[in-house]
Parts: C-alpha cells; sequence; structure tokens
C-alpha cells in the first residue's frame, strides 16, 4: 500500500466515524420513546375531590410548587401564557421543560378567597403536551395545518380544562401561522398567541365558547368528512 492511498484510507474512516457521531448527536437529541407520549392527562374522579382538604397558597407559583400530580408533575412555570379565573377554579396555561424539551402545560386549581385575595389549591388536573412529540404526531400522522387542529380537538378529555361547564371550551397548538385565521363552524377563534417553542413559532388557540352541536369525533384525522366540524384557516 502506498503511503498516498494509506493516508487516504485514513481520512475516509475518519469522515465515517465522524458521520456516525454526528449522527449520535442527532439521535441523542430526539424525545426518547419515553418522552413520546404526545398528552399525559390527569382525570378527574367522577366527583370532585373536597376543596377543604387543599392547603392555599397567594401565587400560582406557589400552588405549582406543591403540586402532586403523578402526570404531569412539574413543580415551576417558565413562562405564563394563559390564566382563566373565577370565584371557584383556575386554569393556567403554562410553558414549562422536559428533558430539554419545551412543554405546554395545563394545570386546574381549586380557587378560594383569603384576606380578599384570591388564593390558589396545588393542582386538581393537568396535562401536558411537549412541542417535540406533538410536531412528530403530526408529522407520522401526515396532518396538513387542518388535521393539526383537529388532532387536537379530538382530545376531548382536554375539555376538563374549562372554568365554566356551562361552555363549550376548545383549546390546542398550532406550528402554522394561519392558526391566527383559525375559524371553527365559521367562528373564529377566541385568542391565538403566539409562543416560542424549541426555538420555533407555535400558536396556542383556544374557543371561550364554541357554539355548537357537534361532538368532537373525527371520521379521518387527514381530511373533513360530512357531520365533522368545518374548519378553516384562510
Amino acid at each position: 500500500m502506498t503511503r498516498r492511498t494509506f493516508l487516504f484510507a485514513i481520512v475516509i474512516l475518519l469522515a465515517i466515524a465522524l458521520v456516525c457521531y454526528i449522527g449520535y448527536i442527532v439521535k441523542s437529541n430526539l424525545p426518547s420513546a419515553d418522552d413520546l407520549e404526545n398528552v399525559q392527562i390527569g382525570t378527574l374522579p367522577p366527583t370532585l375531590p373536597d376543596p377543604n382538604n387543599y392547603q392555599y397558597y397567594g401565587t400560582l407559583e406557589e400552588a405549582v410548587a406543591n403540586n402532586t400530580l403523578e402526570t404531569s408533575n412539574v413543580t415551576y412555570i417558565n413562562e405564563k401564557i394563559k390564566l382563566f379565573e373565577n370565584d371557584k377554579f383556575a386554569v393556567l396555561f403554562f410553558k414549562s421543560n422536559v428533558h430539554g424539551k419545551d412543554t405546554l402545560y395545563a394545570f386546574k386549581f381549586f380557587v378560594r378567597e383569603i384576606d380578599g385575595t384570591p388564593h390558589y389549591s396545588p393542582p386538581i388536573v393537568g396535562a401536558n403536551i411537549m412541542w417535540a412529540a406533538h410536531i412528530l404526531s403530526v408529522k407520522n400522522g401526515k396532518l396538513d395545518e387542518l388535521g393539526e387542529v383537529r388532532l387536537s380537538i379530538s382530545r376531548d378529555s382536554l375539555r376538563l380544562f374549562r372554568i365554566d361547564d356551562t361552555k363549550n371550551f376548545f383549546w390546542g397548538i398550532s406550528q402554522s401561522e394561519n392558526a391566527k385565521k383559525l375559524k371553527i363552524e365559521g367562528q373564529p377563534a377566541t385568542e391565538v398567541i403566539e409562543i416560542n417553542m424549541d426555538g420555533n413559532a407555535g400558536y396556542f388557540w383556544y374557543f371561550d365558547d364554541l357554539k355548537t352541536t357537534k361532538e368532537p369525533i373525527f371520521q379521518s384525522l387527514t381530511e373533513y368528512k360530512e357531520g365533522d366540524f368545518i374548519i378553516t384557516m384562510d
């Protein structure tokens, strides 16, 4: 083997090693199988817990710090996104982090007035959507921007996070800037909030009270079927 051939072989081996190393780094930054549970939800029991069994805190930060939910066990708030509140319940949507990945959380609390100010129980129900896992779900399901909305709506249990049972509350997240023009059954979203998720723009949207008699059940997430919610983004 000539010196030139030998050096060429060494370069090739180093190049292969570098490619393998880069591949390892990329793979290690992807969510693991354990992380890819797209939505984790703590369901409420058939009857609500007794509000008197809780200690109440003067801030939501303290209430979250005392979280005991097993399915959504985060104890800190990175960024508040939206708070819904009345004299009985509060629901906070906020951003936190799981294994280095941005995650959208929803927590529901009891509210009690103490010394003229609202105080909050620890979370009584919680859900989280990891952004990286959400993107992977959309990709694997081959969903377009409307399919992504159908995916959110089909998680009917997420409607646990309304503070008024008389209202038809829906919410979700989207990768599409067109979410700013989202309409369901011809009704515009109550609000669309842009949030930074893993360095990319995401959009948290909600309908405070969608006027419809339809159920959030889709025959297909990839295309509209007669009887489904009519969803537009134009």
